[in-house]
């Protein structure tokens, strides 16, 4: 059954979709490059996810750490990249003259995703997240940490997101094919239990195949907290990642199209979830799928 309250409408990919709509796709220029050399298609993308119907658009920051800058020679542009992606969801809000639509951040893991050892320590990694936080404060409505792997990544985000009158959802990523665990490898429900003590205001799993948000959901259910997901269209992320080849070197599913992804969906809806919508290879089309789907319940 479908809940009586409408769950909340996430847009989908943004890396991905410069990337199909010819941006660049190596290490250091997924997503980011955009913003200094096509701000249009950013904004344009911003523009076809709220058309589309989404409730909530994510910045543009995904790639935009200190250290993931500073990795292609660009920490002196993070400050200035940052703001730019703010501005450029403010701006395409405002041209679709949509005032209920909300802004959240991507807050991504600050050195490289998929993995579980950091060269920052907790108080640095802590520092970093909260000096992203500062820069996108006039442009956001919600923190959204995202794509997280580990306990030492949700606590630093968490703490640093405390006591700033801002919604809060934590993104954890999990194991694919039906897997429960976090990418770095810690049990899903011991990192909800540590991350309640700092009381986000929802958990989600995303960055995964739809399969282990389903899996995911008996233990969701149970946490005490609204809860979400939203996959992505790989087929998988290997074992043997390594995020200097980027994400062009994962195989995209030829078999996850609108229409399907909507019927997984529509079973975590069914579950309880009451955020939904898409990362990495959904696009808008999959969004207006999903808006279809949740307005109509079919």
């Amino acid at each position: 059954m479908m809940s009586e309250q409408k769950p909340i409408l996430l847009d989908g990919g943004m890396g991905q979709e410069i990337y199909n709509r010819g941006g660049k796709g190596g290490f250091g220029e997924w997503a980011t490059a955009a913003l200094y050399e096509d701000p249009q298609m950013v904004r344009e993308i911003h523009g076809d996810y709220i058309q589309a119907g989404a409730d909530v658009i994510t910045t543009n920051t995904y790639g935009t750490t200190r250290m993931r800058l500073g990795a292609v020679g660009r920490e002196d542009g993070f400050e200035a990249l940052v703001r730019t992606a703010g501005e450029l969801a403010s701006e395409a809000r405002e041209e679709a003259g949509h005032s209920g639509l909300r802004i959240a951040t991507s807050l991504p893991p600050l050195e490289a995703s998929y993995v579980n050892e950091f060269e920052l320590s907790y108080e640095e990694t802590r520092a970093q997240f909260a000096e992203m936080m500062d820069l996108l404060d006039p442009y956001v409505d919600i923190y959204l940490g995202e794509t997280l792997s580990t306990s030492f990544e949700a606590r630093a985000f968490l703490e640093a997101a405390q006591g700033r009158g801002k919604t809060t959802w934590l993104a954890l990523t999990l194991v694919d094919h039906g897997g429960t665990d976090l990418r770095g490898g810690e049990k899903l429900d011991d990192v909800i239990a540590l991350a309640r003590e700092y009381a986000p205001d929802a958990v989600l799993i995303n960055c995964c195949t739809p399969d282990s948000v389903q899996a995911a959901l008996p233990i969701l259910q149970t946490s005490g907290l609204p809860f979400g997901g939203y996959a992505n269209g790989f087929v998988e992320i290997p074992a043997a990642w390594a995020e200097r080849g980027s994400v062009m070197q994962l195989e995209t599913r030829a078999d996850l199209s609108p229409e399907v992804y909507a019927r997984d969906v529509k079973r975590w809806i069914d579950g309880g979830a009451a955020i939904v919508g898409g990362c990495c290879e959904t696009g808008p089309a999959h969004i207006a799928r999903l808006r279809q789907l949740i307005d109509s319940g079919e």
